[in-house]
């Protein structure tokens, strides 16, 4: 089951998301992260359910939701998690196994690094778990596994060493990789360049973040 989550960032042009990533609308469940819930509509989308404390929803807000059949899910200003990372476990609570975060740039900026960080969460690993914007698509790799990304040539791929140095290789780009040392705090694997249908990136040892430009099929 593929879910969507609206954090509370800035909202995404609907219509550059169409262009450089078709489909992405295509949807069982959407969660949004309390204010979150505001970029459904203009997005085009439907809302099943919201989470959060409602510091940025009021509560006349979220009883209109709950009206209109939205599942609300309250929680306490002293929680020990965001209300987008709520809304993530809410999706996988849900059974999703394809989830992408959107809205999560723009704001406060420990929230949007509190977000990146959610990529890897100890339960992200039984789905594939996304970041999603105008222009980049954002997963984990994880050591020992693979990824195939097809698109068109020309677009970006970056790839950024996550918690420690990792040992990966890269093939079907300007600059291949072969088991090589991205050491962590180093921009080395920043905007490479797809230069196939197909790029293979494959994390050896240790873990990194792999960005892809917009314009991927």
């Amino acid at each position: 089951m593929r879910a969507l989550i609206l954090a509370g960032g800035d909202r995404p042009d609907p219509a550059l998301l169409d262009a450089h990533w078709p489909g992405w609308r295509s949807a069982s469940l959407v969660v949004a992260a309390d204010g979150g819930a505001r970029h459904a509509a203009p997005l085009g989308l439907p809302l099943h359910q919201v989470v959060g404390d409602f510091d940025s929803l009021s509560a006349a807000d979220a009883d209109e939701l709950e009206a209109a059949g939205v599942s609300v899910s309250r929680f306490p200003t002293n929680k020990d998690a965001t209300d987008t990372e709520l809304a993530l476990l809410a999706a996988l609570d849900a059974g999703a196994t394809e989830i992408a975060l959107l809205c999560t740039w723009g704001g406060r900026s420990d929230h949007a690094i509190g977000t990146l960080a959610l990529l890897s969460h100890p339960r992200g690993g039984a789905a594939n778990v996304v970041i999603l914007d105008e222009q980049t698509r954002t997963q984990l790799l994880r050591s020992g596994a693979a990824l195939s990304l097809r698109g068109t040539p020309g677009r970006i791929i970056s790839i950024t060493p996550w918690g420690g140095d990792a040992t990966v290789s890269a093939t079907g780009v300007r600059w291949p990789l072969d088991a090589a040392v991205l050491v962590a705090g180093s921009t080395r694997g920043i905007s490479n360049v797809a230069t196939a249908a197909e790029s293979i990136i494959t994390a050896h040892n240790g873990a990194v973040l792999v960005s892809e430009g917009g314009g991927a099929a």
